[in-house]
């Protein structure tokens, strides 16, 4: 089969497209014929070496979309959709023409979505999930401060939140993305970091109070704003230092406004993790409350390497891959 493979970690340029086996199903395991394939911005990461414990060699991608080919005969035929911390990291991933996965691992994909539209899913809405539900326990009414609402788990985040019954405030960064954010549903306000007026946004949209959920998908650089936005008895759950690894806390501030701060690695979520998540997620998007990222961009498998070197120079919009394998 066609593979995404790699024997070292090296720069996205050097990637190429291998012919490997199709994965050997042990006991337990399941055989996915995969359609399409997300690519995330950790998938540059993991290819260029930057997760630690990384398995090699491997076949690289976390997300996908496909059908159970092996396995067991309840399973056959079933369209899937999947993610995990592992995947493409630890054990080979999705960025094949297939894949083998726990059985733990299957989640059946909502009929409302096509294997493309399953495919931008996983990273996204399992990270916007795991921060606003399992982590901050958003609830309706509450307001949700979401930093890099233009991007991908900003713009699930947002999605997500407005589901829930929670109001948006939109931290983005200039007047291109704020085109951008203004028309999803839930948003509220939108501040920026041009501008440096996230407070003064925050607290006029809550009527002084300040918001309930901050989501920190940037690092250090937005830190102190987005805690000074913060209600008493505001959470914060930060799940990058892609812009700051390092920020000055004042423990007095902290305590006696009584934020709490929480973190989030979704690596840390394997595909059997993120497969309890995708259930949780479908009826979801089979209600309509929740639509999938629009696609900015597709390959065909064999032009993987030019696909990821488009994720690589942030050049915007959700980049899947399609393949051919049974077809």
């Amino acid at each position: 089969m066609k593979a995404l493979y790699i024997e070292r970690h090296g720069a996205v340029g050097d990637l190429k497209i291998s012919d490997v086996p199709v994965p050997v199903v042990k006991p337990g395991d399941v055989l996915v014929r995969v359609e399409a394939a997300g690519i995330n911005p950790s998938d540059i990461v993991s290819v260029e070496g930057r997760f630690p414990h990384a398995a090699l060699p491997r076949i690289v991608g976390r997300d996908f979309a496909g059908v159970v080919v092996e396995g067991p005969q309840e399973l056959l035929g079933c369209k899937v959709w999947g993610s995990g911390g592992d995947l493409g990291i630890e054990r080979d991933g999705t960025h094949a023409e297939y894949l083998a996965i726990p059985r733990q691992a299957v989640a059946l994909r909502p009929a409302s979505l096509s294997a493309e539209e399953a495919a931008t899913v996983g990273v996204p809405f399992i990270a916007a999930y795991s921060a606003l539900v399992t982590l901050a326990g958003v609830e309706s009414g509450e307001w949700v401060i979401v930093s890099g609402a233009a991007g991908a788990v900003g713009h699930a985040a947002t999605e997500l939140a407005n589901a829930k019954g929670a109001h948006v405030i939109a931290f983005i960064k200039d007047a291109s993305e704020e085109v951008r954010v203004r028309s999803l549903a839930g948003v509220r306000a939108v501040a920026r970091t041009d501008r440096t007026n996230l407070e003064s946004v925050v607290r006029q949209a809550t009527d002084g109070r300040g918001g309930d959920v901050a989501l920190n998908g940037v690092g250090g650089s937005v830190m102190g704003s987005m805690l000074s936005a913060l209600a008493v008895g505001g959470r914060m759950v930060v799940y990058s230092a892609a812009e700051g690894r390092e920020f000055t806390l004042d423990l007095l501030s902290l305590y006696r406004r009584q934020v709490r701060l929480l973190g989030l690695d979704t690596q840390k979520l394997n595909a059997s993790a993120c497969a309890a998540i995708l259930n949780q997620l479908a009826p979801m998007f089979d209600s309509g409350a929740l639509t999938p990222l629009p696609v900015g961009a597709r390959y065909p498998l064999t032009e993987a390497p030019k696909a990821y070197q488009q994720v690589a120079a942030h050049k915007g919009g959700k980049v899947v891959l399609i393949m051919t394998a049974g077809k």
